[in-house]
């Protein structure tokens, strides 16, 4: 792949290169953070397409590029373009600029395949050279690059491509001469169907060693990266890069339970930088760090057996029995972000083709977020999918507020207790089965 980021150092002569992506394996993406001082920069013919954010300074700029003159008071979160083929003769800064993040996109943000996919002439599309304006989107996605520079995640490749990919199609609408409204959004062509997204899965489950990208990802899928993350969002529920993090997070906990393998030996296998690296993931998704969680003594299957006294890392926690034809699925704590993206997972892994319904017990929930919105409004529909229906019960004021504030409680059936929903799905019971619509007609708006 050509190198990106090819002007930087001339362009920034007196500047100081604070942080790189440089070495990280990111496919059509370069990360550069940078201090300058006050002062000219150099003059360049800009190679790659651009984008700059500022995140720390307050101060005028000027600059010009192909006789275009610009200037503006720029503060945190001020983004200037430039794109591919300018000649850019002058940068005054009248300050100095403590921060700045710069993304290096190829020339072209988009394959000529995926712009050739939206409609569009690839050779008519020219980029704006402007700059001095705020953007909301540009400004998150330069922060969200800056974060994962930071403190590296454990899929980080695929997040650094998913947002490149993001970033290009947005300014290909946004910062083109073509019109907006001309230019289509990417969309996913509706959610992975359910063959191709096993095949996916099962492969990253196989590769959870590996640094796998979106690119080897869509292979798999039989789909273009440009379409591929939606899609599988579409169908999962969740980002790939979030997905394959917490499966391996999964693997690693089924590792320490079983106890053969040092923490070092489980960090390498699923995946982390370094033990290191990993400690820190693993706290932050499981509330203890791996020896911690190792000490608990019978600590193997953690979300099929809660036990009394649970330690601070079972603040979340859930147990799923089979009854039959029905799953029951018990959950405890707060089902935040990393646990409502664990529970869809591990719901979707024990339900088969042959159940009926899904029982879902918040007597032991004292919060849930958005995510565990999301992922009890997806486990209704991927259910509804296969004739199946999703039933609460013994929901917690607090969560009922949540149902109630997002119109769950209107088409989801909720009963009182547990024996009440069997009861309703044996046709001995009506509760709240009668008063709710089925989720398969209709569906609440999403979180």
């Amino acid at each position: 792949m050509t190198r990106l980021g090819g002007h930087s150092l001339a362009k920034y002569a007196t500047g100081t290169l604070i942080g790189t992506s440089e070495g990280r394996g990111w496919n059509g993406l370069l990360a550069e953070r940078w201090r300058n001082p006050e002062g000219d920069l150099g003059e360049v013919e800009v190679r790659d397409t651009e984008v700059i954010v500022m995140i720390d300074g307050n101060l005028p700029i000027s600059r010009r590029g192909d006789g275009k003159l610009e200037h503006c008071h720029a503060v945190p979160g001020t983004v200037w373009l430039c794109p591919n083929g300018v000649h850019e003769d002058m940068v005054h800064l009248y300050g100095d600029v403590r921060e700045s993040i710069h993304l290096f996109l190829p020339a072209s943000p988009l394959s000529r395949t995926a712009i050739e996919d939206m409609g569009i002439d690839p050779d008519k599309v020219e980029l704006c050279y402007e700059g001095g304006f705020r953007d909301p989107l540009i400004e998150g996605v330069a922060r969200a690059v800056r974060a994962e520079m930071r403190d590296p995640a454990p899929a980080g490749k695929m997040l650094s491509e998913t947002l490149a990919v993001a970033l290009g199609a947005y300014i290909l609408r946004y910062h083109s001469n073509l019109r907006p409204a001309s230019v289509p959004l990417p969309s996913a062509r509706g959610a992975l169907d359910s063959r191709r997204l096993r095949r996916v899965t099962d492969f990253m489950e196989a590769h959870l060693a590996d640094g796998l990208t979106i690119e080897r990802l869509a292979s798999e899928a039989c789909l273009s990266p440009f379409h591929f993350a939606r899609a599988f969002k579409a169908a999962t529920g969740t980002a790939p890069h979030r997905y394959f993090t917490n499966r391996r997070i999964a693997r690693a906990r089924a590792l320490i339970a079983e106890g053969k393998l040092s923490i070092a030996e489980v960090a390498a296998q699923c995946g982390f930088l370094s033990e290191t690296h990993f400690v820190r993931w693993f706290k932050r998704s499981t509330g203890a760090t791996p020896s911690e969680y190792r000490s608990d003594g019978d600590s193997a299957d953690r979300t099929s057996r809660p036990r009394e006294g649970r330690r601070r890392w079972d603040k979340s926690d859930f147990r799923i029995e089979r009854r039959n034809d029905v799953l029951s699925v018990r959950l405890y704590g707060r089902l935040d972000t990393a646990a409502a993206d664990m529970f869809a997972m591990a719901l979707r892994d024990a339900t088969v083709a042959t159940d009926k319904a899904v029982i879902l017990d918040f007597g032991e929930v004292s919060y849930i977020a958005s995510a565990g919105l999301r992922s009890v409004l997806m486990a209704a529909r991927n259910l509804g999918r296969q004739e199946a229906r999703l039933v609460l019960c013994a929901v917690s004021d607090p969560v009922r507020q949540a149902f109630a504030a997002r119109g769950f409680d209107r088409v989801l059936p909720i009963h009182k207790t547990m024996a009440e929903a069997l009861a309703s799905l044996e046709g001995r019971s009506g509760g709240g089965d009668e008063a709710r619509r089925d989720i398969r007609a209709t569906a609440p708006p999403g979180p």
